[in-house]
């Protein structure tokens, strides 16, 4: 009998976190699943990982049978290379990453956790999936786990390595208006309050408040119109088309280091 593939689910909410288990559940239906998470609450950290404290696993309740889990003492980050070096039983094929309570779309991509833990494995040579919601409320969790769920089966059939950020609108799975593959949008729809108490401690909370200019087609104006948006990302930071003007802006190089210039 062929052996069913194996991912590795995680998140940024923490092991607890039920998007995580939602997401577990989905992709269970195609693959066995290895859950590695961090212990704790660790939104916003992106793709930091620990070097200045020991990094620990040890096994975790698990919320469905059949399913292995393990926590984490560190970063999203940590629990995949962790989980991929050290916890897994065989060789990983997929890194799925979420459901986040919370969209990471157009520049919050940068400091998102969520996505920057299925970035390590992309980075491994493994397709993989981020999975977030239009909400930080929980209602909907389960349908935005259930789209990315197939559409990580579909990318793990395919034989391709690609990195889909996947985010669902605030709706049950029904009311879903499609399902359509978006650039990133040039804007930032999180905002942070900070709110300073009677000592003078600085609390944050984050809202979603999109601002009006949103260019169509994008991943936000696609999510507004409630459909689900996925969008291919890599890790090629370079501004390609701008190479030619830095030269310019830079000019002679010797000169710079304060060489003779012939």
């Amino acid at each position: 009998m062929t052996e069913r593939p194996l991912v590795l689910a995680t998140n940024d909410d923490g092991i607890e976190a039920p998007g995580l288990w939602h997401l577990a559940e989905a992709v269970s239906e195609f693959a066995d699943v290895l859950v590695v998470a961090p212990a704790f609450n660790q939104s916003g950290m992106s793709a930091a990982f620990t070097l200045r404290q020991e990094l620990e696993a040890e096994r975790a309740h698990s919320q469905l049978d059949g399913i292995d889990a393990f926590q984490v003492n560190g970063t999203p980050t940590d629990a995949v290379l962790h989980g991929i070096r050290h916890l897994a039983p065989r060789h990983i094929d997929m890194i799925v990453s979420g459901v986040n309570p919370g969209p990471n779309v157009g520049r919050d991509i940068l400091h998102s956790g969520t996505v920057m833990a299925a970035m390590q494995g992309y980075l491994r040579n493994l397709p993989s999936v981020a999975a977030s919601l239009w909400s930080f409320e929980e209602t909907h969790l389960r349908g935005a786990a259930l789209i990315a769920g197939r559409i990580a089966h579909r990318l793990l059939d395919s034989g391709q390595v690609q990195f889909l950020n996947v985010n669902a609108p605030d709706l049950p799975f029904e009311q879903f208006n499609g399902v359509r593959v978006t650039p990133v949008a040039d804007v930032s729809p999180s905002r942070v309050i900070d709110r300073i108490d009677e000592q003078g401690a600085t609390h944050r909370q984050l809202v979603l408040r999109p601002g009006a200019e949103i260019a169509p087609d994008t991943d936000v104006a696609v999510i507004l119109d409630g459909s689900v948006s996925v969008t291919p990302l890599h890790n090629d930071l370079t501004f390609h088309a701008k190479l030619v003007e830095a030269a310019g802006v830079i000019g002679d190089g010797d000169e710079l280091l304060g060489r003779a210039v012939d």
